[in-house]
């Protein structure tokens, strides 16, 4: 009877110390996306885009010849996973300013974004320059600040740190153009270093194919190979719809995409929902979780 009675105790004690360990662990802040790529589940390294330059791509601004002024407005819903807690609202808002006139592109970026009492502001300048008629090299230049949970979450800590990324466009022909992205190849942050390389296909102007793949090669490749595939269709002469999927395993995340774009020659109206399923992970210290994101974005060109 006492054998059972311990055995009882010490099943309680593992349980609570299971259930403390994921009430004060807290999920890192989710990675700003623009709206299109909400709406590719983040897949376009080898889409010539001219406002995601430092969220991307920095090298596809140097195919444009125009400026653009970006303004973008997010909410995110995150609910644990199994109805282990209430559902929890933040926010998040970017201003991009692009100028590719020259023979150098730039473009600057500002976004701030709330998450479960968490909060972070980003300070991009990507530049880039073509390397031939049909090539382009970029770098991308960000400055973060957070508010982030330490201790398993039980202290809230201001940091900050600077990361680099190095991008490579090629356009092939009218159908194919190839990507390829080093992330914070200095590993300034533990878990952002990855590299990433992609293709698209277009036809006719009326669908395109984005596919993705990479990994963190400072890490075993089996364990953070990641991929996103997205696909654009034309449904009228100037609107456009979206959607995507992707899996991350270094993260332990996997989820959707979906959205619309309205496109004219100076102004761009574009809305996307992702969802994210975020998976639970002792070894990252993070709990099962999903995210549904939101998000509105108006773009001028001139």
């Amino acid at each position: 009877m006492k054998t059972k009675l311990l055995q009882f105790y010490f099943f309680l004690s593992l349980l609570a110390i299971h259930s403390v360990q994921n009430i004060y662990a807290v999920n890192r802040i989710p990675d700003f996306e623009t709206t299109r790529m909400k709406s590719t589940a983040g897949a376009g390294v080898a889409s010539i885009l001219m406002d995601e330059a430092t969220f991307l791509n920095p090298a596809t601004i140097a195919f444009y010849e125009q400026g653009s002024f970006y303004f973008q407005k997010g909410g995110v819903d995150s609910t644990p996973s199994q109805g282990q807690g209430q559902t929890q609202e933040s926010s998040n808002m970017s201003i991009i300013a692009s100028d590719s006139k020259g023979i150098t592109g730039g473009s600057i970026s500002y976004n701030t974004a709330e998450y479960k009492g968490q909060s972070t502001k980003r300070i991009s300048a990507a530049f880039a320059r073509p390397i031939g008629e049909k090539s382009s090299f970029g770098v991308n230049a960000t400055y973060v600040k957070e508010q982030t949970f330490v201790n398993g979450g039980s202290e809230l800590v201001d940091q900050d740190y600077k990361q680099t990324t190095f991008g490579i466009a090629h356009v092939l022909n009218d159908s194919f153009s190839l990507g390829f992205v080093l992330r914070d190849p200095f590993k300034e942050r533990r878990g952002d270093t990855k590299a990433t390389a992609g293709f698209q296909y277009t036809y006719k102007d009326f669908f395109s194919l984005m596919l993705d793949t990479g990994a963190d090669y400072s890490e075993n490749l089996s364990d953070t190979v990641s991929w996103n595939a997205g696909a654009q269709l034309s449904l009228f002469k100037d609107f456009y719809v979206r959607f995507g999927s992707f899996s991350d395993k270094g993260r332990r995340e996997k989820g959707t995409g979906a959205g619309l774009g309205w496109i004219q020659p100076k102004l761009v109206v574009e809305a996307a929902l992702k969802n994210t399923d975020v998976l639970e992970s002792s070894l990252l210290n993070q709990t099962g979780e999903e995210i549904k994101e939101t998000s509105l974005s108006l773009s001028y060109r001139f």
